[in-house]
């Protein structure tokens, strides 16, 4: 508990040290540190979770699914992918990241609303890897030795990504937020990202003797393990304990433990049914054939324990930290590769395909929680936001107003814009036994625009009978030489739109258009159709001009003879104008949405891509839930909107230079919540929800608040004595 504690106190110290704004973000994280130390009810959960639910994921139906620990039963399922996935999520508390390695899509989920906020296209295979430091978002490329750091919300490169300049063996982040990463060349790099700067600090570069290609690391509270057991060497860095030492050497493929403890290190080598273990400073080889693992898979340390999965075996082995059997094997059910997964300070045993996970409480003992529920609907996170009526916003004396949000006279209606609630409702499921949908014919494509930066296509095709099962949608993919290379979209229609940006290739000049539709239900995805497209070029007007006939003259005899000439009028020329050049519609423009000066203001910071930022237009930020619009540049910027109660949608709006067409971001959610009601005694309250019987301890809660008053307390007498 100590050492979390102090992890999560240098944390908000670190964000004090960054930023001087932050010292009363820094004050009220201590004070959780504090109620979550005296007492575990509210203060607890405030600092351990958001949410005390951990995503596991169903990689037979390319799935995520929402666990509660406490009830034992599923919460949610989304669609993230298709049938036979190879999915590996990546989670904190307010954060679930997806990488499917079949096809390479990293997808970025919304916890607030479970909607896709963005996606990004990494290389299929074992190449990619995903990680969560803070609240920054790393994305790497092992094959290509580069480390970017992505956008939380879309996923779009921030500043400049780091290069080994060669492949890269392993990468991963310890709880300081330093970037550990260890190249084919056995060095050892730790990096560290520069918000100044906009790219990655390198803090260190140590070669290491004996560390090659299949060099594994494990990342600590601070620093980091690298298991080169290729070359039959173990070196701990930057952990204030660091060490050097020697093992035998094994070939084959390392498997390390995610993360772990200084003192116990575990790694698996399948290939030689062996687990290595770092048990301080000494290093012990076990042999797992004695224990019926011949397979060993990805350990994970949990309360001072060594739990090793056993592919093929139906079976997690716990080991203690000598080597020696700790407890019972844990059985598991169905017939895939067990795998652990770590979160909320339980450890979940998931066998994908299974019916049923394995629950590791803090005391060892086991219980069995629900995974696969047919009868849980399945959520598409590509799904339209449900629109919810805009009330009336409370009086307040700041501008802007709801009514007025540019200053001027009131408009004479009272600025009330008419509002429709459209209900959603969710098939049930018929519960029939059945299987994936057929494949979709019919399908088409047609060519909106071409602009010579993006190409609009409307993809059509015919409605799948659903066989007595519902179909949930359709799964529409397209692939080419566009920017990106790969654009998936999620409807539940027979027809989807997609933009596909040219920017940097020729795509736009004669680019050929794969497209693929498959339909799928809660059994998965069916056979897709598909069909090719070839692109038009840009439709550029030539210039017309229009020759007069030739001249033509006259003669009359008569006396005196004359002759009269007619000369044809100067030729014309007419131009047709290029249509409005505007950037490319729904890119990841907005880089944050933060608190403005009151509850009735939101901070837009903007970091545009190229031709966002060179667009030659004017640009504004819209909150389009209610049409508040305030300007901004093209080239990025800091500006306050207005919002209301309620959800607001932000989008920043691109207008064509000749005033004849616009184009709108990808949107950004800032929901303001209600203001506290009074609620007697001299109180406020706020609806929340109820706490799970048996997790809230009044007691010692109380004794969390009363620590809690007293600090701030400290801290006011602090400001004062600074002050004067």
């Amino acid at each position: 508990m100590g050492a979390k504690l102090g992890r999560i106190a240098r944390r908000v110290m670190g964000a004090g040290r960054r930023e001087s704004a932050s010292v009363s973000a820094a004050a009220l994280g201590l004070l959780l540190l504090v109620g979550a130390a005296l007492g575990d009810g509210i203060s607890r959960t405030a600092v351990d979770v958001s949410d005390g639910l951990t995503w596991l994921n169903d990689d037979q139906r390319g799935e995520v699914v929402q666990v509660n620990p406490s009830s034992g039963k599923p919460q949610t399922r989304l669609q993230v992918s298709g049938a036979d996935a190879q999915l590996e999520i990546a989670q904190s508390d307010d954060k679930l990241i997806v990488l499917d390695r079949r096809t390479g899509q990293i997808t970025v989920i919304d916890l607030a609303t479970l909607l896709s906020s963005g996606r990004r296209q990494a290389p299929a295979g074992p190449s990619a890897k995903v990680l969560i430091a803070w609240d920054q978002v790393f994305v790497v490329d092992r094959a290509t030795g580069s480390v970017h750091n992505a956008d939380p919300v879309t996923l779009a490169d921030i500043g400049t990504p780091w290069l080994a300049g060669q492949p890269l063996a392993d990468v991963v982040a310890d709880d300081d937020g330093v970037i550990w990463a260890v190249d084919h060349g056995g060095n050892l790099h730790a990096l560290e990202w520069s918000e100044e700067d906009q790219k990655f600090l390198e803090r260190s570069n140590k070669p290491v003797a004996g560390a090659g290609p299949r060099t594994a690391l494990v990342p600590h509270e601070r620093g980091v393990t690298l298991l080169g057991l290729e070359g039959g060497v173990v070196v701990r860095d930057g952990t204030g304990r660091d060490l050097t030492a020697s093992t035998m050497s094994f070939t084959g493929e390392v498997l390390a433990a995610q993360t772990s403890p200084t003192g116990l290190v575990p790694a698996s080598v399948p290939d030689a049914s062996a687990v290595v273990l770092l048990s301080n400073d000494e290093v012990v080889q076990v042999d797992m054939g004695q224990f019926s693992c011949p397979t060993p898979g990805r350990p994970a340390v949990f309360r001072d324990r060594v739990y090793v999965p056993c592919r093929g075996s139906g079976k997690v082995v716990v080991l203690d930290r000598s080597g020696r059997r700790g407890a019972d094997d844990v059985r598991t059910s169905g017939s895939g590769d067990p795998a652990l997964v770590f979160d909320d300070g339980k450890l979940f045993i998931n066998t994908p395909g299974a019916n049923e996970g394995v629950i590791v409480d803090s005391d060892g003992r086991t219980r069995n929680v629900v995974v696969r529920s047919p009868d849980l609907p399945v959520m598409d996170p590509e799904r339209s936001p449900m629109p919810s009526p805009p009330s009336p916003p409370p009086p307040r004396p700041e501008p802007p107003t709801r009514e007025n949000p540019r200053g001027g006279p009131n408009p004479p209606n009272g600025g009330n814009v008419p509002t429709t609630t459209v209900p959603v409702t969710t098939a049930p499921s018929s519960g029939v036994p059945g299987a994936a949908p057929g494949r979709p014919a019919g399908v088409t494509v047609s060519q909106r625009s071409n602009n010579g930066t993006s190409v609009i296509v409307t993809v059509g095709w015919s409605a799948v009978p659903d066989g007595g099962e519902p179909i949930s949608g359709y799964s529409v993919t397209a692939t080419g030489a566009f920017s990106g290379g790969n654009r998936e979209t999620r409807v539940a229609g027979t027809s989807a739109e997609l933009t596909l940006p040219c920017a940097g290739t020729s795509f736009c000049t004669n680019g050929k258009l794969d497209v693929t539709v498959a339909a799928y239900n809660r059994f998965g995805a069916g056979e897709a159709g598909s069909t090719s497209w070839t692109i038009r070029p840009p439709a550029v007007q030539p210039t017309t001009t229009t020759q007069a006939p030739p001249p033509t003259t006259t003669t009359t005899q008569a006396p005196p003879p004359t002759t009269t000439t007619t000369q044809a009028p100067p030729p014309t020329t007419t131009t047709t104008p290029p249509p409005p050049s505007l950037p490319t519609a729904g890119a990841g423009v907005i880089s944050t949405v933060g608190a403005g000066s009151n509850r009735y203001e939101k901070k837009v910071t903007t970091a545009p891509p190229a031709d966002w930022a060179s667009h030659g237009g004017r640009c504004e930020v819209v909150n389009r839930t209610y049409e508040y619009a305030v300007a901004i540049a093209c080239s990025g910027g800091v500006v306050t909107v207005p919002v209301e109660e309620g959800s607001n949608s932000i989008v920043v709006r691109a207008h064509a230079a000749s005033g004849s067409g616009s184009v709108d971001s990808a949107a950004k959610s800032a929901p303001v919540l209600e203001p506290q009601q009074p609620c007697g005694g001299g109180m406020v309250c706020r609806p929340h929800s109820v706490p799970a019987e048996g997790e809230s301890n009044l007691v010692s809660g109380g004794i969390g608040l009363l620590a809690t008053a007293w600090l701030l307390t400290l801290r006011n007498r602090r400001i004062r004595r600074d002050e004067s």
